[in-house]
């Protein structure tokens, strides 16, 4: 059987979710079907906030060649013009659409893309980068969503064209879609959940000690704590004694967070981990008694959601981006946009030990279920089968 060709875009291989999201889609696809490579958009080292690429090496490891862009760019700038290096001048060109001048790298680019019978963007950003930059639209292209238009202060789709046919794949339910993709007028969408190998872990039971609620996000504006700190402090102002963990790689300060509790007199009451390689160990480690997090229209935003929950930990959410629909997941995993009923069911759950443990043992039950890898990767495996390379 002749195998597929499938190719996948992405910038790095930080530890971050979106990167996650390729690796175990990787992990996942029969390797006796499938030929995978990767195309990496940035130079290695270009995000500072991580001192190495987590996903790397263990994407390496399962067989899937990684091709570095400007390598290739290098490449085929030689074979037209018999040089052995991109200027700085025309590199930068390159990225900031100066088409003219780089057409040579527009018909390399589309030649290179349509030998793959499935082109990948891991992300928005992949595709606009790669594509809207250079003017190449490949007709075998799968845009995977991995983040919301609420979470950046941009619209995350300016640039592209909304009438051209698009080929979408996203965690979005149909109703999340229409309000995600308003404008757009020709796409197909598949769905396709967050998923992971699902293993579990067993966390020990809390011992009588001071309260701790944790957060586990990337420290970035584009994932605001606001509503934590606000919750925070009303369970402080009624009297309860908290200590909120935010776990997670970034400058607090940078990312304005330290001012923020400063002006609402919660310095002390709040301190940054930093990042963590496993959420899992950590929480074997050092259990907090409640997790906060964000969510999507009561869906879970993210893979440290679906970790968290793995282990039984119970979490509430705060809806970033609640559309009105009424979802199950709002009952299994309870989202709010209401800071009294946020920090009111929080306060319950933390000084109600059977009903915190009900909540953390139901979401692990629902997370083992519905978000594991080898239930849904045939829904990809289809889409691959139906595209043309």
């Amino acid at each position: 059987m002749t195998k597929k060709k499938i190719l996948w875009v992405v910038y790095d291989f930080v530890q971050a979710g979106g990167q996650r999201y390729v690796y175990e889609i990787c992990k996942a696809l029969d390797k006796e079907k499938y030929d995978i490579d990767i195309l990496r958009l940035s130079e290695k080292g270009a995000d500072k906030n991580w001192d190495k690429e987590f996903y790397e090496q263990p994407t390496s490891d399962l067989g899937c060649n990684i091709m570095l862009y400007s390598f290739l760019v290098n490449k085929w700038e030689k074979e037209v013009y018999g040089k052995k290096t991109l200027s700085k001048k025309m590199l930068a060109k390159v990225f900031t659409g100066a088409t003219a001048e780089v057409t040579w790298l527009n018909n390399c680019l589309s030649d290179f893309l349509q030998g793959y019978d499935a082109v990948n963007f891991g992300g928005i950003n992949a595709y606009r980068t790669l594509c809207i930059t250079n003017e190449v639209h490949p007709f075998n292209s799968i845009i995977h969503i991995l983040t919301a238009r609420f979470q950046d202060n941009r619209d995350i789709y300016e640039g592209m064209d909304k009438t051209r046919r698009y080929q979408f794949v996203s965690s979005f339910t149909a109703e999340i879609l229409q309000h995600e993709l308003e404008g757009f007028s020709n796409y197909h969408h598949t769905y396709y959940p967050l998923c992971f190998e699902a293993e579990g872990a067993e966390v020990p039971a809390l011992e009588n000690s001071d309260v701790v609620i944790a957060v586990f996000t990337r420290l970035s504006s584009m994932k605001p704590l606001d509503p934590y700190f606000y919750g925070l402090k009303l369970l402080l102002e009624q009297g309860m004694k908290i200590t909120l963990k935010v776990y997670g790689a970034g400058s607090p300060a940078e990312a304005g967070f330290q001012r923020q509790l400063s002006y609402l007199y919660l310095t002390r009451h709040v301190s940054f981990e930093g990042h963590v390689n496993s959420i899992k160990d950590t929480l074997v480690q050092s259990p907090p008694h409640l997790v906060w997090f964000q969510s999507n229209n009561k869906i879970p935003a993210g893979y440290a959601a679906l970790e968290v929950a793995s282990c039984g930990v119970p979490q509430l959410f705060w809806d970033f981006s609640y559309t009105g629909q009424q979802l199950e997941m709002g009952t299994i995993f309870p989202s709010f946009t209401s800071i009294s009923a946020f920090v009111a069911y929080s306060k319950e759950l933390l000084l109600n030990e059977v009903a915190r443990n009900k909540l953390g043992a139901d979401q692990k039950a629902y997370t083992l279920t519905h978000y594991s890898s080898s239930a849904h990767i045939h829904i990809l495996e289809k889409l691959f089968s139906e595209q043309t390379g």
